[in-house]
Order: C-alpha cells, then structure tokens, then sequence
C-alpha cells in the first residue's frame, strides 16, 4: 500500500530500534534513515518522525514539527497520521502552540482514520457522539464506533467497551438491530493491514525479506 518494496523494507529494519525489547529500543540509532525516509514522502516514516518529535525520540521535542508532519502524512491518507492530527485539535493547549482548540476539527480527521480501520479514532469519535462534544450528541454512532474499536484494536479496548455499552443503553430494539447490520459490513472490511501503525510496522518487519 506504501512506498516502494526498497522503502518498506528499509522501514522495517528499523522496527525493533522503536518497538523492539528493551535491549533492542534505540530511536537515536534509527532517526538518519527515518528521515532520510520521510524526505521521500513515504508516509509512515513521516508519521514516525512526527512521533519521534512528539515523544523526543532521537530528536529534540517539537510539537511544530511533530503537527506537520503528522499532517503531510494524514493528507496521504495514513490513519495513525489522520487519528494523531485530530488529537491535536482535540488537546490544543499553549504548551502545543500548533492549532486551535477545535472538537468539529478533530471528529472531522478521526472520522476519516475510523474509516480507515483505527481503533483509536474509533474509540475516540464514539466519546464525542456520546458525550455530544464538538457534534450533536448521537448514541447510534457512538455504539457503531465504539463496537468498531473493539474489534479493530489488538488489544482489548476496556474504554471503547465502556463507550459501546453506554451507548447501547440508550437504543430501542430498531435502532440495535440496524446498528449491529452496519457494524457488520464494516467488519467484513476493516480494519487494514495499515490501520494502525504500530501494528503494520510489526507487519512489515514480520513478513518482508530482510536477507
């Protein structure tokens, strides 16, 4: 789906630099080629490197840095990218200084990572439907999302379970109904292998060739 076969495979060399066990983590040895990557435009080196700025990984904090990144990557579609520029927006603060606090703006980018298989932007939408923040408060949606989290995380999603079973609360027996066939179909597509990042850089550094 990303960059060229030489890209993937350079990319996931790096997996265990950031993800790997503790003796293995070590961002500061990877950051030349993530940026090197990212210069090139293959968006999951991009949205490494916004990480990287973000959490000071190899590379002095930035949040600038890390918001334009994030950014360049989600407008390239990538949905931990589109998940992480709608957090921005959701947590706007002076200690960011990167944009304005904006709920409509970040429901608007986490929207399009859900669709794209994110968990975190699953989960993180069905709090606002249910909460009604930055959007009318909307229990079917909140359930659909919620429901969605659930199933898209690789790990069990104790506060998108909680989002899911609130909203189902508030449904009549019509709305479940038509609410579970919705979340059907979408299971039947998502999530992608590219859903979320972490899990598709592990992907990568599992099945390409490294010989």
């Amino acid at each position: 789906m990303w960059g060229t076969d030489t890209e993937r495979i350079e990319f996931a060399r790096l997996y265990t630099l950031y993800y790997g066990t503790s003796e293995e983590r070590n961002p500061a040895k990877g950051i030349k080629i993530i940026k090197e990557l990212a210069e090139s435009g293959y968006p999951p080196a991009v949205f490494q490197l916004g990480l990287c700025y973000f959490d000071n990984l190899g590379v002095k904090r930035n949040y600038n840095e890390s918001f334009r990144l994030y950014l360049q990557a989600a407008e390239e579609g990538y949905p931990s990218a589109q998940c992480g520029v709608g957090n921005y927006y959701a947590i706007a603060n002076p200690k960011y200084d990167v944009c304005e606090l904006s709920p409509q703006m970040a429901l608007s980018w986490w929207l399009q990572a859900a669709e794209h298989g994110n968990s975190g932007a699953q989960c993180n939408l069905a709090g606002y439907y249910l909460s009604g923040t930055g959007v009318e408060s909307d229990p079917n949606e909140a359930y659909v999302w919620g429901s969605m989290a659930v199933h898209c995380s690789n790990i069990r999603f104790r506060s998108a379970e909680v989002y899911r079973e609130r909203a189902k609360e508030l449904l009549d027996p019509k709305q479940l109904s038509e609410a579970d066939e919705r979340i059907a179909e979408l299971k039947n597509i998502l999530p992608y292998p590219w859903s979320d990042h972490m899990t598709y850089w592990g992907s990568l550094y599992k099945n390409q060739d490294l010989a």
